[in-house]
This record gives C-alpha cells, sequence and structure tokens, in this order.
C-alpha cells in the first residue's frame, strides 16, 4: 500500500492496528501478484512493540522505520528496505533478511538467533536529514555505522554480508556463519565468535580485541591491519601462516604441544593401568592442545581420556577406544574412526570434516555408576560436513546444531537423535533411521524426512 512517509520534519507517522492489517493484507496480495496488491510502504513510521512474527514483508519500504522491540521472529523480509531503521532490542529469530538493505540501521540487543542475512547490506548508511520547511536550512548529512552491538545472533547466516565499518562490539556470534563476509575495519570488540565459520572472510582493518574465535573455522580470512590483542582461539581451524602471526602475537589457544613417539607409548601406558586401577595407579591421559596429527592410533585404549582442542587431523584412530573421552574442539579432519568406540564422548564443536566413522559407534554410554546412569555421545555444534557415518550408531546422540551436510549417513542408526536446528542439506540417508529422533528447525531435511513427525 502507498502509505504517506513522514514529512520533511522527520515526525514518525503512526498507523492504526487497522491501518496495519490493511497494508499486511494488501502486501501479502502483491506478493502474490494480484491486480489490486499493494507493495507495503511503512517507511518512517512508527510500528514500536508490534506483531508481526512471521509475516511475508519481502520487498517491502521500511526506511527509516522505528521497530524497536517489534516482533519479527519467523517474518520474511528477503529483500526488504530497513535503511536507517530502529531495530533496537526487536525479535528477529528465524526470520529472512536475505539481500535485504540494513544500511544504517540500530540493532542493538536485538536478537537475531538462526536468522538468515545472506548478503545482506549492512555498511554505513548516508541519512540526510532536513530541519525546517521549504528547504529554509541547509540539509543535515550523517554517516550511520550500522550498529550491531550485543546483539544475539547464534547459528546465524550472514555468509557474503557486507558489515565493513559496523559496529559488532559484544555481539554472541557462536556457531554463526560468515563464509565470504566482509568484516573490513568492524568493530570486534569482545565479541563470541565461538564455533563461527569465518572461511574467506574479510577482517582487514577489523578490531577484535578480547574477541573470542575459540573452535572457528579460519580458513583463508584475511586479518591484514587486524587488531588482535587479546583474541582467543583455542582450537580454531586456522591457516599455518595466521598459525604462525597468532604465535608472534602471543594470541591464546595459538601453542600446540608436542609429544614423541616414545612419549605417547609411555602416556597410552600408564593411562591403560589407570584404567585397569581404576585410577589406583598410572595416570590418565591428558593430551589437550596437543598435536597429534597423522598419528597412528588404531585399537588405542582412550577412554576418559582428555583430548580437548587436540589436532588429530588424518589420524588413524580405527578401532579405538575413545569412550567418555573429552574431544570437544579437536580437529579430526579426514581422521579414521572406523569402528571406534565412542559411546559417551564429548565432541562439542569438534572438526570431522571429511572423517571416517563407518560402523563407528556413538550410542549412549549406559548403566555407568552405582545411579546406572546414560550418557549419550555430544555432538552438539560438531562440523561433520562431509563425513562418512555409514552404519554408525548414532541412537540418542546429541547432534543439535550440528553440521552433517553432504554426510553419508547409509543405514546410520538415528533413532532419537537430537538433531534440532542441524544442517542435513544434501546428506545421503535413504536407508537411515530416524525413529523418534527430534528434527525440529532442521535444516535441508532429505524429503524422506520432510513429512516426519517433529518432536
Amino acid at each position: 500500500m502507498d502509505g504517506e512517509s513522514a514529512g520533511s520534519d522527520g515526525m514518525m507517522r503512526q498507523l492504526s492496528a487497522q491501518e496495519l492489517r490493511q497494508v499486511l493484507q494488501l502486501h501479502e496480495r502483491y506478493l502474490a501478484r494480484h491486480d489490486d496488491g499493494r507493495r507495503a510502504v511503512l517507511a518512517f513510521c512508527d510500528l514500536t512493540a508490534a506483531d508481526l512474527s512471521g509475516h511475508d514483508l519481502s520487498g517491502a519500504d521500511l526506511t527509516g522505520a522505528r521497530l524497536h522491540r517489534t516482533i519479527l521472529s519467523n517474518a520474511r523480509l528477503q529483500n526488504a528496505n530497513l535503511f536507517a531503521a530502529d531495530l533496537r532490542v526487536a525479535n528477529l529469530n528465524g526470520a529472512d533478511l536475505s539481500g535485504a538493505d540494513m544500511r544504517g540501521s540500530c540493532l542493538r540487543g536485538a536478537q537475531l538467533n538462526r536468522a538468515k542475512l545472506p548478503k545482506a547490506d549492512l555498511r554505513k548508511g548516508v541519512v540526510v536529514r532536513f530541519r525546517g520547511t521549504d528547504g529554509e536550512n541547509s540539509p543535515l548529512t550523517e554517516n550511520a555505522r550500522t550498529d550491531l552491538s550485543s546483539v544475539e545472533a547464534r547459528d546465524a547466516d550472514l555468509s557474503g554480508a557486507r558489515l565493513s565499518e559496523a559496529s559488532v562490539v559484544r555481539a554472541n556470534l557462536t556457531d554463526a556463519n560468515l563464509r565470504d563476509t566482509d568484516l573490513c575495519g568492524a568493530d570486534l570488540r569482545q565479541a563470541d565468535a565461538t564455533g563461527a565459520v569465518l572461511e574467506r572472510a574479510d577482517l582487514s582493518g577489523a578490531n577484535l580485541s578480547g574477541a573470542s574465535l575459540r573452535g572457528a573455522v579460519l580458513s583463508k580470512v584475511k586479518f591484514g591491519g587486524a587488531v588482535l590483542d587479546g583474541v582467543d582461539i583455542s582450537g580454531a581451524i586456522v591457516d599455518p601462516k595466521l598459525l604462525q602471526e597468532a604465535r608472534q602475537l602471543q594470541l591464546k589457544g595459538c601453542d600446540l604441544k608436542s609429544i614423541s613417539l616414545d612419549e605417547l607409548g609411555e602416556t597410552l601406558r600408564l593411562h591403560a593401568l589407570w584404567l585397569d586401577t581404576r585410577g589406583g595407579d598410572g595416570k590418565r591421559a591428558v593430551l589437550a592442545d596437543h598435536d597429534l596429527s597423522g598419528r597412528d592410533l588404531r585399537a588405542a585404549n582412550l577412554a576418559l581420556a582428555n583430548l580437548a582442542r587436540a589436532v588429530l587431523r588424518g589420524a588413524d584412530l580405527t578401532r579405538a577406544s575413545l569412550a567418555m573421552c573429552d574431544l570437544s574442539l579437536a580437529d579430526l579432519r579426514e581422521a579414521r574412526l572406523d569402528r571406534a568406540d565412542l559411546r559417551g564422548a564429548k565432541l562439542v564443536r569438534a572438526h570431522l570434516a571429511g572423517a571416517s566413522l563407518v560402523r563407528a559407534n556413538l550410542a549412549p554410554l549406559d548403566n555407568v555408576g552405582d545411579g546406572k546412569f546414560d550418557f549419550p555421545a555430544n555432538l552438539e555444534g560438531a562440523k561433520l560436513g562431509g563425513a562418512n557415518l555409514e552404519n554408525a550408531r548414532l541412537h540418542q546422540a546429541r547432534l543439535a546444531g550440528a553440521d552433517l551436510s553432504r554426510s553419508n549417513l547409509d543405514h546410520a542408526d538415528l533413532s532419537e537423535a537430537d538433531l534440532g536446528g542441524a544442517n542435513l542439506s544434501e546428506v545421503t540417508a535413504d536407508t537411515a533411521s530416524f525413529a523418534g529422533a527430534d528434527l525440529n528447525e532442521a535444516r535441508g531435511l532429505p524429503k524422506m524426512l520432510e513429512r516426519a513427525p517433529r518432536c
């Protein structure tokens, strides 16, 4: 609906509930290409605290709109114009803002969890404000920096988005997709990007002081001129050149410990003794932050060992005992874990891209201790893209937010598994069992699962 915008005096236009309802109805018909439909023009309208959840506002004009505390959860705002909009503390959880123009907008404290913003434009916006009427006063030009400070954007998709010079201070970007994102000159102080994928992102000249990049994928990232004081890259996937620079800057988590073959053998011997005597003798294997890439650990007994943040890329762990082992944030890319015992293992945000887990046992370790507790394998946020999980046992496994894209799940048992928010794009799963699995908000579901009940 071609409504009137704010006047030259800058006053926001107020809409009654009936007027807003009419705008939404006509926009819906506009999207359906009905002759009587009209594009929603809500420029400079005051929509404070309005409930627009689930509405389709794709292509709508919301230039300069006041959307403070507005509920836009699961709304569709593809290619919408949100230039200089006020979205402070707005609820945009699950919203689709693909390709939206959000230059100069203020999203301070907004909720963007699982929101889609690929190729969205969040650069600076030049805002021209006029004072007075009839052009008596000269225009006031402002360079409005897009404000994303303190936003909650867990598991959000910002791939290819443009955020150059944006303020992203103290933002929660855990597990977000920031592939090919332009963050040149952005202010990311104290931001939490734990587990985020920043592959090929441009962070040139950005300020990342005190930011957390734990477990993040930092392959081919541009860091030229960036401020990296106090950055934590523990468990992150880092290119060798960047790792060398990180060591020179003494970034937290950049130093991996080396271990000789003899030392490793002795560690395994003492660990086996510790297990056999239930802690009475020997010593638990603590190999956290160790470089074990390419090692031959076939049939090794590392149950209950601490391998957090260890680099095991290309290692052979065929038939290894890894029950209740801590492998959180570990780098297991291209590792062989065929027939490995991973019952109750902790693989939170572990990197398993291209790994082979054929017939691996990731079922719960049950009846543990006097209390007869069951411990399911925990792969929350794990990156399993392209992994081979054929015939793997994943009964009751915790896979919430895991990336299983392009993985082979043929004959795998995922019964009663938690796959909430997991990425199942392009998986091979025709013969997999998902009986009783939680598929709530899972993405890229195979056709066989599209009509399956969601828990």
